[in-house]
């Protein structure tokens, strides 16, 4: 990529850019990604044929360049005794067959009274 392109300069392009200008931005010729395009091997963006013309969506453009970071994993304040799921046939005083441990009592399943 040139030193001309810079994020906001492939936002500004609009909602598509053309061949050569995304040539241009990947810094390779426009007939390498040409041939790439007709035998069905590019993939690194969609490719939107208008008549003769080929239009590549800006968005993509900037999702391959500048990919977004991904959500960072927030563990709880107060972790629980064990980290996996709850059976309905576990109870307080069976420990899981995993890990060993015992549910806390919230975590007790408990049937509806009356039914």
């Amino acid at each position: 990529m040139t030193a001309a392109w810079t994020r906001e300069a492939v936002e500004a392009l609009g909602p598509t850019t053309d061949v050569p200008t995304m040539a241009s931005i990947l810094d390779v010729h426009k007939d390498t990604i040409y041939a790439l395009i007709r035998r069905g091997e590019w993939t690194a963006t969609r490719v939107l044929p208008l008549g003769r013309k080929l239009k590549i969506p800006t968005r993509d453009l900037v999702d391959l360049l500048y990919p977004s970071e991904p959500a960072l994993q927030v563990s709880p304040a107060v972790p629980s005794q064990c980290q996996h799921i709850e059976y309905p046939q576990v109870t307080a005083s069976t420990p899981h067959a995993s890990c060993g441990c015992t549910p806390v009592e919230s975590a007790v399943i408990r049937p509806l009274r009356g039914a």
